[in-house]
């Protein structure tokens, strides 16, 4: 591979704090609103920050019809590019990564130069909130530290995308060098890292009342394990590049060496947010039941266990398009719906413990759904379920003219994505608001796990964080793995507990395992059911609905064409 540089282009970087003046604050008649008059008094200057949030905390739950201005892709949720879901309709962006047709000219899960407009308003608001007079000096600070870990997030965004990119550590000016050359991987992340450690400090433990949705010190000791972790991954920890590379490109897309130390530091960066949760009144939702902990952890807004959200989105905001994207056509007027592959099914243990074994065909499906860990009834809509008061129980079997009692019965079968739907839910109520969790606990207890096991092994303290996580579950307690062994169960573990988190579709790559068959390769697998006659069962047949496709290409996104053309790359 030629050796690539890359240049951030003066029209991206200029364009940005102009049309971010108007994002925020209305220009009323006769009134000229300029950066000075922003950032002369702490009401705007703060307006302009919440602006920066907009632009920089991600959603999963889709709220418009393009990659700018929508969370999860174009036309659906991330899940449904992953083994985790499918979606019924041809046309929504998942459905191009599922087949291969997506490129450098057409990406429907990221819009390259919006990362990039929210790095320039972060670099605008540390550079000029120090001079704001009407605020003190700790409070200008905190607000410093926020602006700077949104950059931080911003650079995570791109660099588990893209791998190294330009740094852009100030705001650029028609005076300055805009040709910014790539930077390598290992200094995306340690700039990343030291904007973290930077902002910690100035922030406060916990947010409370309206002010939840504010950075914490949390957040930040949150992105900081989750950046450690996914560098310590196979994917950029590794002495061999996902694709043939020289050693000057090597260095872009990864470390190009492995270092276990790497996987330590992980380790340390995952317990220091543990150890901070006490003082953030952040714990695990234990209190409702095996059955019920695990579905107000993601459906009650500001929970125990929810460290950072996205809360920029009104219930309708959200649920005009999540609606009609994830919802049956049979349910509320969905359009579409997204189906669980029994590919992913198959990931989640029975309730003693143990893999669940799926025969070819068989006639208890519904024995084989309620056999399944309690968090799978919490989060998959499946046949004979209820989904709601209202709409009670659903059926997903094929009747008897031989068409689906679901819409899209006939693809990932008898298992629908519930999450992020509530059961509180209904069309007569509308009664409930979802914030798109960014940062949630239980991950880090299983960022703990992953990182020390592989530092040292499946030390006590690796089957402590793990367990912690099932028992709330009522999963029973694993033991007695090897390295190897615990390293395929944390990765189930994991893949059950933040399932359609959009932790799976990221995970996959970094342990560059993408490309095995059933994961986002090869054969997709459903359920085709029908009833018993004089039997509550049904039968069930294993059928395939789908030939996924995957090149190790895939595992970082292209350069949009858009950027190589202007000729800046050599």
């Amino acid at each position: 591979m030629q050796q690539v540089k890359y240049y951030i282009i003066l029209s991206l970087l200029l364009g940005a704090f102009f049309s971010c003046t108007r994002d925020f604050l209305e220009k009323p008649p006769s009134v000229d609103i300029t950066e000075d008059t922003i950032f002369s008094k702490l009401r705007n200057a703060e307006t302009f920050l919440f602006d920066v949030y907009g632009n920089s905390i991600p959603s999963g739950l889709p709220t418009g019809w393009s990659n700018s201005s929508s969370g999860g892709i174009v036309a659906g949720v991330l899940a449904a590019a992953c083994d985790e879901g499918d979606i019924a309709d041809s046309w929504p962006g998942a459905n191009r990564f599922n087949e291969g047709q997506w490129n450098a000219n057409d990406n429907p899960e990221d819009d390259f130069n919006t990362h990039y407009k929210a790095i320039r308003k972060a670099n605008i608001f540390m550079e000029r909130i120090d001079g704001v007079p009407d605020a003190s000096g700790e409070y200008k600070a905190q607000l410093k530290a926020e602006a700077r870990f949104l950059r931080a997030l911003q650079y995570f965004e791109l660099v588990k995308r893209y791998g190294g990119v330009p740094i852009v550590d100030k705001r650029l000016l028609n005076s300055d060098n805009l040709k910014l050359p790539r930077n390598k991987f290992e200094e995306c992340i340690n700039f990343i890292i030291g904007d973290c450690d930077a902002a910690v400090a100035a922030l406060p433990a916990a947010q409370t009342g309206f002010l939840r949705g504010r950075i914490t010190k949390g957040a930040v000791l949150a992105l900081k394990s989750r950046v450690l972790l996914y560098a310590a991954s196979p994917l950029f920890n590794s002495a061999a590049s996902y694709v043939t590379t020289t050693d000057a490109t090597a260095t872009l897309v990864g470390y190009h060496n492995y270092d276990a130390a790497r996987w330590q530091k992980a380790a340390d960066a995952a317990k220091a947010l543990l150890d901070w949760a006490p003082a953030g009144s952040c714990r695990l939702i234990t209190e409702f039941g095996a059955d019920k902990n695990y579905e107000y952890a993601w459906s009650q807004p500001d929970n125990a266990e929810i460290i950072l959200a996205n809360k920029s989105n009104g219930w309708w905001g959200i649920y005009s398009d999540y609606f009609n994207f994830t919802m049956p056509v049979n349910i509320y007027g969905g359009w579409y719906g997204i189906s669980v592959p029994l590919n992913f099914v198959k990931l989640y243990e029975k309730k003693t413990g143990g893999a669940q074994t799926w025969p070819q065909s068989g006639d208890n499906a519904n024995a084989m759904y309620a056999s399944l860990d309690p968090r799978f009834a919490q989060s998959v809509g499946y046949n004979g379920s209820n989904w709601n008061s209202e709409v009670g129980a659903v059926q997903m079997y094929i009747k008897a003219d031989g068409k689906p009692a679901l819409h899209g019965g006939d693809r990932g079968g008898g298992q629908w994505l519930h999450k992020f739907l509530p059961r509180n839910v209904t069309w007569s109520t509308y009664g409930a608001t979802i914030n798109w969790p960014v940062f949630r606990l239980a991950e880090f207890y299983l960022n703990y796990a992953e990182a020390l096991n592989e530092a040292q092994g499946p030390v006590t303290e690796v089957y402590a964080a793990v367990n912690t996580i099932r028992a709330r579950s009522g999963m029973p307690a694993i033991s007695g793995k090897t390295k190897e062994e615990m390293r395929t169960a944390i990765r189930n573990e994991r893949s059950v507990e933040l399932a359609f988190e959009e932790h799976r579709y990221w995970d996959v790559r970094r342990w560059k395992i993408a490309g095995d068959e059933g994961i986002m390769n090869g054969k997709m697998y459903g359920l085709r059911l029908k009833p018993i006659t004089g039997s509550s069962e049904f039968h069930f047949d294993q059928v395939v609905f789908e030939q996924r496709v995957w090149n190790d290409k895939m595992y970082l996104y292209p350069f949009p064409n858009t950027e190589i053309y202007k000729q800046y790359i050599v």
